[in-house]
């Protein structure tokens, strides 16, 4: 194990001698995200560390194709230099840190030195995995030949839910959840390592830990509660965030609705993205005015946070191919009511048909830990 993280430790830096613990510091370089010639000027940084960063390959390090679905992969190393006698692959979870990585060694010279690799590998964490192959040279020196990603796709739970609020015996029963039961349910997802984002941040979802989306439908006022349990929450290493679906139309419309000021408290906290959940809560395959709903609602928003709107909530969950085709025009992500987690299949439209994990009155925090639970 001390050998692993030994190598690693010196393969970061691309250090051929003088590489001790004391010196090479993985953590440090995993953070320092230096992307241009530039930028590497103004940091002063070694001539090695140059090296790594402009680094070109001088192997073919192939992958064959990978689908939601796999549990592993082949990777193959050709074309390498004359003088590399084998070769070392070093792999590291993207979430996880390089030094949290592992080297396989490969002695397949003859089928481009393959190796099988999948999460089984990494306790089963799926997600984005960074690969760095090394040959040893005929000086017995290890030499960076190439790097890659290679992702498993990771499932993401979008928990849909409507009023926090205790329930006073008007409206729907199962749309409420309690802000005891709120609280109890978000504690759970910060106690267990979950990662809150928000359709801003989807590039990231094969990045973290335990990716997961809370998102509510309505722009109820009550939603607040929620708001202000997700502020007490917070602290230097749980960052929550969430998703508000407003009705524009709605906005500034009476008690039970949040008015402008609420939502720019929101978003200007950093916590709350607004997103639309159209201009009137209209059932969208029984209508004609799409650019109103559509369109409209999404200027409206934008004019209250200043920020894009790139997602909506189908109102009642309803959609047909027209609404899909119309949606589209103004938006990346659409949600619906349909059960159960998200995992990108690369299907069409798949991102305007996402499924969602509904939470309701009667959800017990056992049911909860079932319905976020990933594989």
């Amino acid at each position: 194990m001390h050998k692993v993280l030994y190598f690693a430790l010196c393969s970061a830096l691309l250090l051929q001698t003088g590489c001790s613990l004391k010196t090479a510091n993985a953590k440090d370089i995993n953070k320092t995200e230096l992307k241009t010639t530039k930028e590497i000027q103004m940091r002063k940084v070694s001539p090695k560390m140059k090296e790594y960063l402009l680094f070109k390959s001088k192997a073919d390090l192939s992958i064959n194709a990978v689908t939601f679905a796999s549990n592993d992969a082949v990777l193959t190393t050709t074309n390498l230099p004359t003088d590399v006698s084998g070769v070392s692959y070093f792999i590291w979870r993207t979430a996880d840190g390089v030094e949290n990585g592992k080297l396989f060694s490969s002695t397949e010279k003859e089928e481009g030195f393959s190796l099988l690799f999948g999460p089984k590998e990494f306790s089963g964490k799926r997600g984005e995995y960074q690969i760095e192959v090394y040959g040893k040279t005929i000086t017995g020196s290890d030499e960076l030949l190439a790097k890659s990603t290679i992702t498993f796709q990771q499932h993401v739970p979008i928990l849909m839910y409507h009023a926090i609020d205790d329930f006073k015996g008007e409206g729907l029963k199962e749309l409420f959840v309690t802000p005891v039961n709120f609280e109890a349910q978000m504690q759970y997802l910060k106690d267990n390592g979950y990662t809150l984002l928000t359709f801003e941040q989807w590039g990231k979802v094969n990045k973290v830990n335990k990716p997961i989306l809370v998102t509510f439908d309505d722009g109820m006022k009550n939603n607040m509660n929620a708001f202000r349990i997700l502020q007490k929450l917070q602290d230097e290493t749980f960052k929550p965030t969430a998703t508000e679906y407003v009705i524009a139309g709605f906005i500034d419309s009476g008690s039970y609705r949040l008015t402008t000021d609420d939502i720019k408290e929101m978003v200007n906290s950093g916590i709350f993205s607004v997103q639309s959940h159209t201009m009137s809560h209209a059932d969208l395959p029984k209508i004609t005015n799409f650019e109103e709903e559509l369109q409209d609602s999404r200027v409206k928003i934008e004019q209250v946070t200043g920020k894009p709107v790139i997602a909506i909530a189908y109102p009642f969950g309803h959609f047909n191919e027209q609404v899909v085709e119309e949606t589209k025009k103004y938006y990346k992500f659409a949600t619906t009511t349909k059960p159960g987690q998200f995992i990108e299949k690369g299907q069409p439209d798949e991102f305007l048909l996402m499924h969602r994990v509904r939470i309701s009155y009667s959800t017990t925090i056992k049911e909860f830990a079932a319905f976020v639970e990933t594989n």
